[in-house]
């Protein structure tokens, strides 16, 4: 008996899916893993949640680590592996001051923020702005075209569709 050769459709990629799911919803000159990944990631994130928290209130490390949960919940995780460093990069800037606690005893370090680092935040809120609404806008088709109520031709399919 010979044997049939099966036709195989080409391989699609999650992210070829994604995208054909989401085109209505996602501008065609941006792809779906860079507005889900790209301006969400914590790099991207810290830097001016933590110029903006310092410009707030100035804090330590701790604080500002309790403020960021506080703020932003699970979505990004915050640990002293991040924050510590990240704050020292800030200070070597001269986008943030740091001083300690107690003159006379190592303790917590307040951190401040300086002019430049006034100047910075005001430059990267600006920049980001745009990223933060095209998310928000996507999330929002993405939510509403998943969980909205099926249209009359949707229900007329499922009408027929049972039995």
């Amino acid at each position: 008996m010979p044997m049939r050769s099966i036709a195989r459709t080409p391989s699609i990629s999650t992210n070829t899916r994604m995208r054909d799911l989401l085109a209505p919803a996602i501008p065609s000159s941006r792809r779906v893993d860079e507005v889900i990944r790209g301006p969400i990631k914590s790099k991207t994130i810290f830097p001016v949640l933590l110029l903006h928290l310092i410009r707030e209130h100035p804090d330590h490390g701790y604080g500002l680590m309790q403020r960021i949960e506080s703020v932003c919940g699970d979505l990004i995780a915050v640990n002293t592996n991040k924050i510590y460093p990240l704050l020292r990069r800030l200070e070597e800037r001269g986008f943030v001051t740091a001083t300690w606690d107690h003159p006379t005893k190592r303790s917590r370090r307040i951190y401040a923020i300086t002019a430049a680092g006034e100047e910075r935040l005001a430059k990267i809120k600006g920049a980001m702005l745009p990223y933060l609404d095209s998310i928000e806008r996507a999330v929002v088709r993405l939510k509403k075209r998943l969980y909205a109520s099926p249209t009359a031709a949707e229900r007329a399919v499922q009408r027929v569709a049972m039995p």
